[in-house]
């Protein structure tokens, strides 16, 4: 019995040894999403197979269904970077910080650089999904999140879309 229980301790020591840790997964995702959002390049768009690999499930769909919306005003702004535009050259300034425990997954800090060598501050929430580090959650450095999540908010977006479009 002691056997079997060591060899499954150490098959899952294994297992999780081979998941990259949060701080490199968000720092690929926005090496990765920086690129294309300035080079409009259409590998950003939430069906991609990199945008599968690096975001949650559940955020892709409710990001899909939101932007959807005849009108809507849930996303004034890009959900992952909280900005209208990006230029190439501000992408020096990305500093990702180090992860910590937040609710069974990871929260990260995250500067993107900007105009005059200056950044902002956002906030990344990771959960492990497929054996992966996903973001399901960007919140600016301020605390402000857009409401992708909120279901109110949605339903009157959409009452509002059909009151447009009748």
């Amino acid at each position: 019995m002691r056997a079997l229980l060591l060899i499954f301790c150490m098959t899952l020591a294994s297992c999780t040894a081979h998941i990259e840790s949060p701080e490199n997964r968000v720092e690929q995702f926005y090496l990765f999403y920086l690129n294309a959002f300035v080079s409009d390049n259409h590998q950003d768009d939430l069906d991609s197979a990199q945008m599968r690999d690096f975001v949650a499930n559940d955020t892709r769909l409710r990001l899909k269904e939101v932007m959807s919306i005849y009108e809507q005003e849930i996303i004034g702004a890009d959900y992952f970077t909280y900005a209208q535009d990006y230029a190439p050259e501000w992408m020096a300034g990305l500093k990702i910080g180090k992860s910590q425990d937040y609710m069974g997954g990871k929260a990260i800090e995250v500067r993107l650089g900007c105009e005059d060598g200056k950044s902002y501050p956002l906030k990344v929430y990771l959960r492990l999904e497929e054996s992966k580090w996903k973001i399901y959650r960007v919140r600016a450095g301020d605390g402000y999140e857009q409401d992708i999540f909120d279901d109110k908010a949605i339903a009157a977006a959409r009452a509002y879309a059909a009151t447009i479009n009748d």
